[in-house]
């Protein structure tokens, strides 16, 4: 699977006490036109997963070429137990209330539609409630032969 090239994405969330969480997922994938539907799948022991599962409500920030250390940030596990969107330039979602990288090239805000068990993993299912473009015409970040590349 290492040689499948997928974006570099951050998926989002909020738990009950309103505390962001984030994580580093390239595993997300278009599903339907109508409703217009996407999914990631998000390992069971992740950070992000309890809270995700709880709030039905997510966003997704499609990262550029320059936004690798924000990738790596949201992949550590050093992260849980921090203020993780500390100090990074977001804004809320008016359909989420959750955070969106304001410099990704892309985002989406998303409910959960349908979950399915995989594996270690659950899929997570969600219906676009809204989409924008970020601020530039950047590059995507990708992640190919597990590391990452860009377009160039």
């Amino acid at each position: 699977m290492s040689r499948l090239a997928g974006g570099v994405t951050v998926v989002a969330t909020v738990d009950g006490d309103g505390v962001p969480h984030g994580m580093t997922v390239n595993a997300l994938t278009s599903v339907s036109l109508e409703p217009l539907l996407v999914l990631f799948c998000c390992e069971r022991d992740a950070s992000l997963h309890a809270p995700v599962m709880t709030s039905g409500r997510w966003t997704v920030s499609m990262l550029t070429s320059d936004q690798e250390q924000l990738s790596r940030w949201f992949a550590t596990r050093e992260r849980r137990g921090t203020e993780q969107f500390a100090g990074l330039a977001t804004r809320v979602g008016g359909h989420t209330g959750v955070p969106l990288l304001t410099e990704a090239l892309a985002w989406l805000e998303c409910r959960t539609w349908a979950t399915y068990d995989g594996g270690d993993h659950t899929i997570v299912v969600g219906e676009v409630l809204d989409v924008g473009l970020g601020p530039g015409d950047g590059d995507p970040l990708l992640y190919f032969a597990s590391d990452y590349r860009t377009l160039r």
